[in-house]
């Protein structure tokens, strides 16, 4: 994935090869997760992505869960630029620059990152993944200052943090406890999954929730292939293929031991 850290960008919008009779085109969609400087999914009324171009109009979505690791959609109005005037004062066109904002209540914040798959970006039809950070981020490694400055020991600057390191060595990056909401000045406090018991026909097991993440489990017979398990959750009724954490909680649920009748032998856990 490539890091994007200038916020004003040319736009990279690939026309069609062929010239179509009538100004618009197909919308090109943004999608991702916005984040607070403490690695929480940002929701709510309150909370909007903005797309603005190059004559200040605005395109807005407002950030609210979706699906797993994804809480806005942002559709942009796309011109195939075969007139003079642009037939929607938000549309956009080939080499057109833009700004990408997130506001939340009554403060407009730029991305201190932008990371996603910009292969698509600005391609009439298609879509772009685009994860979006909120905060400081003074030494440019796409990690919040007000999160790293929690690792600091004595004599250490926000340089000596860096996002590919596993500070409590714990076997996950600092990158990766960012984003699971845990501490990564603590090799007891990770994201862990526990086979608490076997019982008829699955698995029961258990792992500590953080608000706003949502949590999806995997099952495997070989440690090859991995498939999403169903699951049910101890006092909630019905099958769940994902949960979104509404407070930091402990999970108990049960697994399948089967999945398309394989034996399910290896369980993983993915936060979003």
């Amino acid at each position: 994935m490539n890091k994007i850290h200038k916020i004003v960008m040319a736009g990279i919008l690939i026309l069609p090869g062929s010239v179509e009779a009538f100004p618009p085109a197909p919308h090109h969609t943004f999608y991702g997760m916005v984040r607070d400087e403490l690695g929480r999914p940002l929701e709510g009324d309150k909370v909007e992505v903005l797309f603005e171009t190059s004559s200040g109009r605005l395109v807005r979505a407002r950030a609210d869960l979706q699906i797993p690791g994804i809480n806005y959609r942002l559709r942009v109005p796309m011109d195939s630029g075969t007139t003079v005037d642009l037939y929607n004062p938000v549309a956009m066109r080939y080499a057109m620059p833009y700004k990408i904002r997130v506001r939340v209540g009554a403060q407009i914040y730029l991305p201190i990152e932008m990371v996603g798959d910009l292969g698509k970006m600005g391609q009439p039809g298609g879509d772009t993944l685009l994860n979006l950070t909120l905060g400081e981020d003074s030494d440019g490694d796409g990690l919040p200052d007000a999160w790293e400055r929690a690792l600091l020991a004595q004599g250490q600057g926000l340089g000596d943090i860096n996002p590919n390191d596993d500070t409590d060595g714990d076997g996950m990056s600092n990158l990766d406890e960012y984003i699971s909401g845990n501490y990564a000045f603590d090799k007891d406090d990770g994201l862990r999954l526990d086979i608490v018991q076997k019982v008829e026909g699955g698995a029961v097991l258990e792992f500590m929730g953080i608000q706003g993440r949502t949590y999806t489990v995997k099952g495997s017979p070989d440690l090859k292939a991995w498939s999403d398990l169903a699951f049910q959750i101890d006092g909630e009724e019905g099958d769940f293929d994902n949960v979104r954490a509404d407070k930091v909680r402990q999970y108990r649920i049960t697994v399948p031991s089967e999945e398309d009748g394989a034996p399910v032998k290896f369980f993983k856990l993915m936060v979003q």
